[in-house]
């Protein structure tokens, strides 16, 4: 036993050195909020630093931007000529001959009109109708030989109906390898490559046979005579003389194009050669420029671009890869260190409270993300989307904390995202013209318009700022026959594309100037004060309404305690205003500070009316356990009805742990009068807390002053006064405002104020004289 116990006192010295003022610093770092300072500057810069490289893979160009420095190669890459290439697809594509294919069904059509010509046997020459014999050209004599192929009659070679059969197969075949195109297809090939490939018909042979025509070998199907002079030509070898005429008059008489143009197939092919043609690539130099300023950005200036971002990573190895990103980290860390620096020394309600700390911390970086996201989904709106994150954070912040905090949590968040996104100075300065704007009419706010009209002049402030920038960076010697694309088709064209995007840049920040006044004002009571758990001035107004259930139970159950509430109300509000406290936070609080009361009102002298006191009939032990109830019952209806933390601890903190002094001394009398020990001070106090703010400690103070005050006979200004002072004194010597942050200056203002509200309240009235009653005679 006695080892073990010299081991922990050992441990307990080691423990007590740890925190002795021999190592300072060490003792600073064990702090608790030190710690979790720590622990958000590191989770700060990690998480920063990764939003921030997560755009700094993609390009910072978008098509139609206008380039106010050229783009310049940092190394030597081979990148493909997307020019040069398409110019090369394009040609090897018009190479690709049109793809003709026979016409298979006039060939059918022609051969079964030239079989049925030997029918005409059948019937005698002078009965055939004059306009069919004169449409083929026949005559006695050809009809004749006709006549003898059908009845395989011949002289010298054998004419039978196969034999004809054979001819016109023959002939057809010569006929059909000529190329005759309608109108349009002759043209088409005529703007091609100078020839086609025709596909002809080859009975022989199960598959199409395929040749190259040139364009002298064409011809056109209304170009009739020279056609007829070329079947007339291809005829001779495969029909009598006297048949000629009849074959080409037949040919003839419905003329059309021997092929047509196979579209699908043409297409296929063309597809083909585009596809297979590759890719024409240059070489440029180092320090080459690839764009030059006052360009507009076209497809292939963004495609040349990326190709030099490209071989610019592949270039670089781990070792390069990977000290960007600890720069960037340690700024990120230099940015949270400056943040938690600034909130340690000037904000101990953020520095106390890590939950507090997490929601700032989370609010920065969720506006870095959203202006990063925007930035990337809409290049060409990146300043807009930059002013519309920084100033809802700052908007946010000076409703949740102040002005000066907003600031300056305003500026961090500004140079945090031009860092993210490497934006010029020009950027940030817009940025800090609407932050400052905001933060500067954000003094109170005690209506949701206030939000709108807030956003929209910081709007209108940063319009201004990106004006005078968009004039200083912008070339305007560009004319408006340079360029032809606007980024706001609305706008006038005969503008230059400088005066355009300027314009734009002008709309976007004004719009997201009013986009943030709207935002905040929808979001603040569902989002802003459940997260900061703040309360703010909208809030408490919605509060104070007379119609809120609390209030107006409060006022049907305990009428004597509402009236109560009011007078405290304008007491405190009046000395809060004159400390520069919140004013209307102590209102509100002094509304709902006894609403405990209204389960048993009829126990508190105020609702009594001159009735009988129920504590007559009971030991004071019972009736300090009524009296102190009220403060827990308020906090239970309190969270019933969802009332805000601050106006909680308002309730729970409006007696602090003082002592109910009617009922301790009635203990004392009856145990005295009974011969036993006094009672202890410590069981007949409020349970507390202390007041652990200005606005409680005004709070307290208050209700007690009233009451006391109301229990005089004859209320001076002088007693008044004397009254005030003895009580303020009394509860400083009690220790009931060791918590708050009340100084003995404040409470003096205080102790003027509620003196000379009270003297309003207990002003010395005129007594009117009464009239004269009527003698009554009398006998």
């Amino acid at each position: 036993m006695a080892t073990g116990s010299s081991k922990k006192n050992r441990r307990r010295d080691v423990r007590r050195a740890i925190r002795s003022d021999d190592r300072p610093w060490l003792a600073w770092f064990r702090q608790r909020d030190v710690a979790w300072c720590l622990l958000f500057i590191t989770a700060f810069a990690i998480v920063g630093s990764a939003i921030a490289l997560s755009v700094r893979g993609r390009p910072g160009h978008y098509l139609g931007q206008l380039m106010n420095q050229p783009v310049i190669a940092r190394l030597g890459f081979e990148a493909i000529d997307l020019k040069a290439t398409e110019r090369e697809r394009i040609f090897n594509r018009r190479e690709v001959p049109p793809v003709f294919r026979h016409n298979a069904k006039r060939y059918n059509e022609l051969e079964q009109e030239l079989l049925e010509l030997l029918q005409l046997h059948e019937t005698k020459f002078g009965e055939l109708s004059p306009d069919y014999v004169e449409s083929i050209a026949l005559t006695p004599v050809a009809h004749t030989v006709l006549g003898h192929y059908a009845l395989g009659v011949g002289e010298d070679n054998p004419q039978t109906p196969e034999h004809w059969a054979s001819r016109v197969h023959d002939a057809l075949r010569r006929i059909f390898t000529q190329v005759v195109l309608v109108d349009d297809d002759y043209r088409r090939t005529l703007d091609g490559p100078g020839h086609l490939k025709a596909i002809h018909p080859d009975p022989y042979k199960r598959s199409d046979a395929e040749q190259l025509v040139s364009e002298r070998l064409l011809l056109s199907v209304n170009d009739r005579p020279q056609i007829a002079r070329l079947l007339a030509g291809d005829l001779t070898n495969d029909f009598p003389p006297a048949l000629q005429p009849v074959v080409l008059a037949v040919v003839l008489k419905q003329l059309a194009p021997t092929y047509l143009f196979d579209e699908a197939t043409t297409q296929t092919r063309r597809d083909n050669a585009y596809a297979a043609t590759g890719e024409v690539k240059i070489n440029y130099r180092p320090d080459q420029v690839l764009v030059s300023s006052s360009t507009q950005l076209s497809i292939d200036d963004l495609r040349l671009i990326a190709a030099e971002r490209a071989a610019w990573e592949r270039s670089r190895t781990r070792v390069q890869k990977l000290m960007p990103w600890l720069g960037l980290v340690g700024l990120m860390g230099l940015i949270a260190t400056g943040v938690w620096g600034y909130i340690f020394h000037y904000n101990a309600r953020v520095r106390r409270n890590p939950m507090r700390g997490l929601a700032l911390t989370l609010l920065l970086l969720t506006c870095q993300f959203t202006a990063v996201l925007l930035a990337g989904v809409w290049p060409e709106i990146a300043l807009g989307g930059v002013t519309f994150a920084a100033l809802t954070g700052a908007v946010i912040l000076a409703v949740v904390y102040d002005r000066r905090f907003a600031l300056a949590m305003g500026i961090a968040l500004t140079f945090l995202i031009v860092l993210s996104l490497q934006m010029p100075v020009s950027a940030a300065l817009v940025v800090l013209t609407g932050v400052a704007t905001a933060a500067a009419q954000l003094d109170d706010v005690r209506s949701r318009s206030k939000l709108v009209w807030v956003g929209f002049w910081s709007g209108m402030a940063m319009g201004g700022a990106a004006f005078i920038a968009g004039l200083a960076e912008r070339n305007f010697g560009l004319s408006a026959s340079e360029t032809t694309t606007s980024i706001l088709p609305w706008v006038d064209t005969t503008l230059s594309a400088p005066w355009r995007l300027l314009g734009a840049d002008v709309l976007y920040v004004v719009t997201a100037g009013c986009l943030v006044g709207l935002l905040v004002q929808g979001i603040l009571p569902v989002v802003i004060e459940p997260v900061f758990r703040v309360t703010t001035a909208m809030t408490l107004r919605e509060l104070n309404d007379a119609s809120h259930p609390l209030l107006q139970r409060l006022a049907q159950e305990a009428p004597g305690t509402y009236q109560h509430s009011l007078r405290i109300a304008d007491m405190a509000e009046a000395a809060a205003d004159a400390i520069g406290a919140d004013g209307l936070l102590c209102r509100v609080g002094a509304m709902y500070h006894d609403i405990g009361k209204i389960n048993k009102p009829i126990y508190f002298i105020e609702n009594q009316a001159g009735g009988v006191n129920k504590h007559d009939k009971l030991s004071p032990a019972m009736s300090l356990l009524i009296i102190i109830g009220h403060v827990k019952d308020g906090i239970e209806l309190a969270r019933e009805f969802n009332l805000p933390q601050v106006i909680r601890h308002l309730i729970e903190s409006h007696h602090g742990t003082t002592l109910v002094e009617f009922f301790y001394h009635a203990a004392r009398k009856q145990t005295e009068a009974q011969d036993k020990p006094a009672p202890s001070e410590f069981e007949f106090r409020y349970p507390g807390p202390k007041p652990q703010t200005r606005e409680a400690a005004i709070m307290l103070l208050c209700d007690g002053i009233e009451g006391a005050a109301r229990a005089m006979d004859e209320p001076t200004a002088v007693r008044l006064e004397q009254l005030t002072h003895n009580m303020a004194i009394k509860r400083l010597m009690d220790g009931q405002f060791d918590d708050c942050n009340l100084t003995l200056t404040e409470l003096s203002k205080v102790e003027a104020t509620i003196s000379k509200t009270l003297c309003a309240v207990y002003h010395k009235r005129i007594k009117y004289p009464e009239k004269d009653k009527p003698k009554v005679a009398v006998g």
